[in-house]
């Protein structure tokens, strides 16, 4: 008889979530629009330094990350419906 296993997925890292979207995206540009319309001021290096560090040092920045990440995401499945659909 064989056990379960109990162990989760370990969660992916931002760096992971951003390198599945692929080569080109637009997730730094992105997140900095989505915290000045927020009304924070952050530079690209504060952002990829929150990347590199997996969003311990700036829970803001994270958020801002994983909103742009989401919403890329959603753009390329759409595409893909969309491709799918224009095929049949």
């Amino acid at each position: 008889m064989q056990q379960a296993n109990n162990k989760e997925a370990p969660t992916p890292t931002l760096h992971q979530l951003i390198r599945g979207l692929g080569r080109r995206t637009n997730v730094i540009n992105d997140a900095l629009k989505l915290l000045e319309q927020r009304g924070h001021t952050f530079s690209k290096s504060a952002v990829y330094t929150t990347i590199n560090r997996n969003g311990t040092n700036n829970a803001t920045i994270e958020a801002a990350l994983l909103d742009a990440i989401e919403a890329e995401r959603s753009k390329k499945d759409s595409s893909t419906a969309r491709r799918q659909a224009l095929a049949a």
